[in-house]
């Protein structure tokens, strides 16, 4: 048995408007860390996240919360580099979940991304073929 990846959808609020948030807060935040005035460029950032946690599918940035939660504990906690050794726990716990908000939103953004590059190519090129093969009998079957 035999499938073909057409398109893959991760966006949960695909409307313009939410892309478009996401946007004008990313150019936002480049227009703020360029003139130097770090509160545009964090307001900026905000409204990104907002824009990019918004369109893709919640399932999706709890995966990635979770896997970035464990990276900063790994990053922080258990194996902290000679920069970070010297923190107290509290800040290291701190820094362990602003990395995991930071690598949830940041590959919540990439995935999106590349699901638009694969369904532009794929609509062209082809996609994915996956063969599936059957283990047992199928549900409702002797």
């Amino acid at each position: 048995m035999g499938y073909h990846v057409r398109r893959i959808d991760p966006f949960w609020k695909a409307s313009p408007l939410v892309l478009t948030v996401a946007l004008l807060g990313a150019l936002v935040a480049m227009f703020g860390y360029a003139r130097q005035n770090m509160t545009v460029a964090i307001v900026g950032a905000a409204v990104m996240a907002v824009g990019i946690l918004l369109a893709a599918k919640p399932a999706i940035s709890a995966v990635l919360g979770c896997l970035g939660f464990f990276g900063g504990l790994v990053t922080f906690v258990f194996m902290p580099s000679a920069n970070t050794a010297d923190m107290s726990i509290l800040m290291k716990l701190i820094s362990t979940a602003l990395f995991s908000i930071l690598y949830m939103v940041l590959m919540d953004a990439l995935i999106l991304v590349v699901a638009v590059l694969y369904n532009f190519f794929a609509g062209s090129l082809g996609g994915l073929n996956i063969e599936i093969e059957p283990t047992g009998p199928a549900e409702g079957e002797g």
